[in-house]
């Protein structure tokens, strides 16, 4: 199987879109020249950052490769080859899965944390890395591969330059780019001397590298005298050796070579390879050019995307035996690809000379990415399609995995850069895309979005079923709808139970809007609905994917732990969250906040089981993973919920006050929020007066001269600041993130007309919104 698979000890296997080429570290061949002195230098140093960096063709990840197969224990090396997507999540997915094998099973929640949607990348990812590492006293080194490829925003650079500043002494990290990486850690490293630095200068091949080389390794005939004048040429490229070798392989005479390489070095890789493709035989050229299509490939590839004959046959033995051009991946020598230098001219020539036939190609792939790669590979399927410009074959197929693509962080966020690809004219007028475009800008909290997008699909007027299975695409929003209910629990429900009317049992898109309705019924206080729902979600998985849908995994569960307590089966309860507990811990949203309603059934449990103090533990930390997380199904509040409930059962009322009304403010305007709303301003009975006065009190502002009205969340702000606590701590009581207070107290100073926090306090006295009097203060005249 050409993905890497891995199989959970809490669980079933868990798919990463990576080939397991990528974690190969490049095969030493018999014609690389060992680099002595460099190898030397880098063991010498005892830097724990290495950094490579040099143009194309300087031998960067060869060096690496070589260092990594000299050194006291390969094994203890973590090999990860960067692509062009493998930024910000993506990234420390591949790291971790590289580092798994020797780091162990204790990396999966940081894997699961990296995969889930809305990763929390530094307290969900990073931080268990970083522990993981410090844990284990074997040093390990990572190589990054083409780090330049990963470094394309300000996000993945900063969430590699906090790893770095805080790596465990003991570890190593060196790096490849053809960029100077650029951060801040490694330049502070580098002032304390714990970084070596190898740049063009020092990759270049010296007279007797290259004689070696030529000579030597690749069995050329030529003067010393010769080989100076190539070396002079090229001045110590490595690539352009290797070019220059190409041609006297074919025959070429070393004066015309020599004047070959006289060219432009921009000028010289086109200009070798044109000579390259002129002096192949026609069926090699045609297997040279046209494979330069594919990132890699192996033989059933290559027959499916150029043809199963003896022609292609013959010219896949032939080349992947003997060609400099082509690289084995792996030890079995199954997957190749073509010299990486080489493969981005051939591409531009075969575009150039045919891009029908690209375009052919590019689809060919895609079928195969499809058929044979794989459910993990399906991205490569996609890849391929749009790149041929099948804007049907590519939206039947990304709506078609819409549901599993979101939930999925590794696959789910590179979905708005595939809808990106698509021409607008395409995705305005293809009721496919409009779909999933709705499904993302309801994830994203957008129910405007939604709507917006789900009225363009309908004008676009999609005909029958969809790629998923749903019967018309009125069917796929109406599933959307029940799934995601924003704050309109009830308006959710009834779209489900219109949906669930006329979907299929076999439907993959069932399972889950009964786990999500049974959560809403939950929410609503319809516990026999909830669990007939939930059972159904359960029963239905067999009908999903073998990847399956995470949520649908745990989600019934937890409403089943939730009824149970609510008719007072409390042992069935604890069993019910045990399960619900295994099946999230075994999937990718393990660390993500959509696991919130695992964390209210089990707070639930331990509260009526007489550890409320535990019960608060695990809310707080549910909680702190949805920090800032755009909740469109509730989750919040209802974990406020039972963490007001855990402090009173602790009588600590002022804590459950204060819980309750952050979950009251979570509702604060919304459409039907069922008993979730009831249960929550029963809490109010604690302060009777308090918290309904204050807020009536922020009401009435509009109507005093010079103040400007308050929102709900505001007023929660101003009594927060009130007390003793520091700013930090007022962000963690009211679970927002430490910009978001600043935001608030900004916004709370400015239409208070105050600068400090003292004055705001003393504002709020005066307002009568922290006790005592309005005093002193006008209403405005109609």
């Amino acid at each position: 199987m050409p993905a890497a698979l891995m199989t959970r000890d809490g669980g079933g296997p868990a798919i990463v879109v990576f080939p397991r080429t990528k974690f190969h570290r490049p095969a030493l061949r018999d014609e690389h020249v060992e680099r002595s002195l460099l190898l030397d230098a880098i063991e010498a140093s005892r830097a724990r950052i290495v950094v490579v960096t040099a143009p194309p063709g300087f031998g960067k990840s060869t060096l690496l490769a070589q260092w990594t197969a000299r050194c006291a224990d390969p094994e203890r090396v973590a090999w990860v080859s960067l692509d062009a997507d493998d930024s910000g999540p993506r990234l420390w997915s591949a790291v971790l899965t590289g580092l798994r094998d020797l780091l162990g099973p204790d990396l999966d929640p940081a894997l699961d944390a990296a995969e889930a949607p809305d990763a929390d990348l530094r307290s969900g990812v990073l931080i268990a890395l970083l522990d993981a590492l410090a844990a284990t006293s074997d040093p390990i080194t990572l190589v990054l591969d083409d780090l330049h490829l990963a470094l394309t925003d300000a996000a993945t650079r900063d969430s590699l330059d906090w790893v770095i500043a805080r790596l465990p002494s003991a570890h190593r990290v060196l790096v490849a780019s053809r960029r100077d990486v650029g951060l801040d850690s490694v330049g502070r490293l580098r002032i304390q001397g714990d970084v070596l630095d190898l740049r063009a200068d020092d990759l270049r091949f010296g007279d007797d590298e290259a004689l070696c080389f030529l000579r030597d390794r690749l069995g050329l005939e030529l003067d010393p005298a010769d080989v100076a004048a190539l070396e002079q040429r090229t001045e110590g490229w490595p690539a352009a050796l290797y070019l220059a070798a190409l041609r006297l392989r074919l025959g070429d005479q070393i004066g015309e070579v020599t004047e070959q390489l006289a060219a432009r070095s921009e000028d010289l890789f086109g200009a070798l390879t044109d000579e390259v493709l002129r002096s192949s035989p026609e069926h090699e050229r045609r297997f040279i050019l046209e494979t330069a299509v594919l990132d890699r490939f192996n033989a059933d590839l290559c027959a499916r995307v150029l043809g199963d004959d003896a022609t292609t046959r013959g010219a896949f033995l032939r080349l992947t035996r003997t060609s400099l051009l082509l690289s084995p991946l792996d030890r079995e020598r199954t997957w190749f690809r073509c010299h990486h230098l080489l493969r981005e001219v051939l591409h531009s020539r075969l575009l150039e000379e045919d891009p029908q036939r690209a375009r052919e190609l590019h689809a060919r792939a895609g079928a195969w990415f499809e058929t044979e790669g794989g459910e993990s590979e399906l991205h490569e399927a996609i890849r391929h399609y749009l790149e041929a410009q099948e804007w049907d074959l590519a939206a039947e197929l990304l709506t078609r995995h819409s549901i599993r693509f979101v939930q999925s962080g590794a696959l789910g966020g590179r979905s708005r850069d595939w809808l990106a690809r698509f021409p607008a004219s395409v995705v305005r007028g293809d009721s496919r895309l409009c779909y999933v475009s709705a499904l993302l800008a309801a994830l994203d909290g957008d129910r405007a979005g939604r709507d917006a997008w789900l009225a363009d699909g309908e004008r676009a007027g999609w005909e029958g079923p969809m790629p998923d299975g749903t019967a018309s695409l009125h069917l796929a929003g109406l599933c959307l709808t029940a799934m995601i209910c924003f704050d309109d629990l009830g308006g959710a429900l009834a779209a489900a139970r219109e949906a669930l009317g006329v979907l299929p049992g076999s439907s993959p898109v069932r399972s889950a809007v009964q786990a999500l309705s049974a959560w809403h019924a939950h929410l609503l206080g319809l516990t026999v609905e909830s669990e007939r729902l939930a059972h159904e979600a359960l029963a239905g998985q067999v009908h999903l994917p073998s990847a399956g849908l995470p949520l649908v995994a745990y989600l019934p569960v937890a409403v089943l732990a939730l009824a149970a307590c609510e008719r007072g089966d409390l042992d069935g309860a604890t069993r019910f969250v045990a399960d619900a507990v295994a099946a999230r811990d075994s999937g990718p949203l393990r660390g993500a906040p959509h696991s919130l309603p695992v964390t209210c059934a089990s707070a639930r449990v331990l509260t009526l089981r007489g550890d409320p103090a535990q019960a608060v533990t695990r809310c707080r930390a549910g909680l702190e993973l949805a920090r800032d997380w755009r909740d469109s199904s509730l989750m919040v509040p209802a974990a406020l919920l039972e963490l007001a409930r855990a402090h009173a059962a602790l009588d600590e009322p002022q804590a459950a006050d204060a819980s309750a009304r952050a979950g009251r403010a979570r509702l604060a305007g919304a459409r039907d929020a069922g008993v979730l709303a009831t249960e929550l301003e029963a809490f109010e009975i604690a302060r009777p007066s308090d918290t309904s006065s204050r807020r009536q009190a922020g009401r009435g502002l509009r109507t005093m001269r010079g103040v400007e009205e308050l929102s709900a969340r505001e007023i929660d702000v101003l009594h927060a600041i009130a007390g003793p606590g520091s700013l930090r701590e007022v962000a963690d009581a009211l679970y927002i993130s430490r910009n978001t207070i600043k935001s608030h107290t900004r916004a709370l100073y400015a239409k208070l007309g105050v600068g400090t926090r003292e004055e705001a306090v003393a504002r709020g006295h005066e307002l009568g919104l922290l006790g005592g009097p309005v005093a002193g203060l006008r209403e405005e005249s109609s």
